[in-house]
């Protein structure tokens, strides 16, 4: 799995389990069941992104590996954690790599893998089921199970159109079958994972709309009125006609900075020390290269360096 969204993707299928082991199931064509999450570690040296075994009319185990980057020799790493993870369940695996951009797709992601012995035919071969995340339908996947959404807007479909795509995952969140904690859980993720496909400013518009969905949430009030409030106010104090146009800056500034917060904070945990310096950060061109930095950055000190 791809560092960057190891931590949002990891935290996104445990609190929807089921949905993803359903979605998973259909795509490798076995029933599905009730869902137990399995230890990833399965030697010294090989750890799967996701491992479920699922209670069937007969028990197997899903291995999951979530791709973004595109490298070559992925298949053969397929084969060892399935090989890996039977010896350790005694449970048949099937393995799915899903891949969640168009640029994760390499040439050797065909769904066979062969292994060629020395007189140049193979003597082992291995079958895996790919998903190509951006192929999916829309529709498809928001009715999958709300722990799916955020994926929704990551398929062809979504960017196509993506203010179209925007209104059906509102919507979705806005049924009665999704309690407000949950869709607000879903607020984080969303926007994490929309930087694999849209640019900062486009998700800036994502945080404004989903934030009028949102608009009861701790979430919501809590960026607000850290955000606008708090421009509104030092545009004020700085006089009238001047004052005003100061306070819109500052507003936006401090929601770029809310953004950006919330996405580090999903990223790398709560750090009260870097948020606080991350507060004080007034330079919108910076905060720019910060948002655009925030996926391939390691750390709230690796992000916080950005000049």
């Amino acid at each position: 799995m791809a560092k960057a969204f190891d931590a949002t993707l990891n935290s996104l299928i445990d609190d929807h389990l089921a949905d993803w082991a359903n979605f998973l199931a259909a795509r490798v064509g076995v029933p599905t069941g009730p869902v137990v999450p399995l230890d990833t570690d399965l030697s010294a040296t090989l750890q799967a992104d996701r491992l479920f075994r699922i209670d069937g009319p007969t028990p197997f185990a899903l291995h999951l590996e979530l791709e973004v980057t595109g490298r070559l020799g992925i298949p053969g790493e397929l084969l060892r954690y399935n090989v890996a993870a039977h010896a350790a369940t005694e449970l048949p695996i099937h393995s799915v790599l899903l891949l969640l951009r168009p640029r994760a797709n390499a040439t050797d992601q065909t769904g066979h893998h062969e292994v060629i012995g020395a007189a140049g035919h193979p003597y082992l071969t291995f079958d895996y089921t790919v998903v190509r995340l951006w192929t999916e339908s829309l529709e498809g996947i928001l009715a999958g199970g709300v722990g799916l959404a955020p994926l929704a807007l990551l398929t062809n479909e979504a960017a196509a159109d993506l203010d179209a795509a925007f209104e059906r995952f509102r919507e979705r969140l806005r049924q009665p079958d999704v309690p407000g904690n949950v869709a607000e859980a879903l607020f984080g993720p969303t926007l994490v994972l929309g930087g694999l496909r849209y640019d900062h400013d486009r998700l800036v518009e994502l945080y404004r709309r989903l934030s009028m969905t949102l608009e009861d949430s701790t979430t919501y009030q809590w960026i607000f009125q850290q955000g606008e409030a708090r421009g509104e106010a030092r545009g004020e104090a700085r006089g009238e006609a001047r004052g005003e146009a100061r306070g819109e800056s500052q507003g936006r500034i401090q929601e770029a900075r809310s953004l950006l917060l919330l996405q580090a904070r999903r990223r790398f945990g709560q750090q009260p020390a870097a948020e606080a310096s991350l507060q004080q950060v007034a330079d919108s061109d910076r905060l720019r290269r910060m948002a655009e930095r925030i996926f391939d950055a390691a750390s709230w000190d690796n992000l916080l360096a950005t000049a």
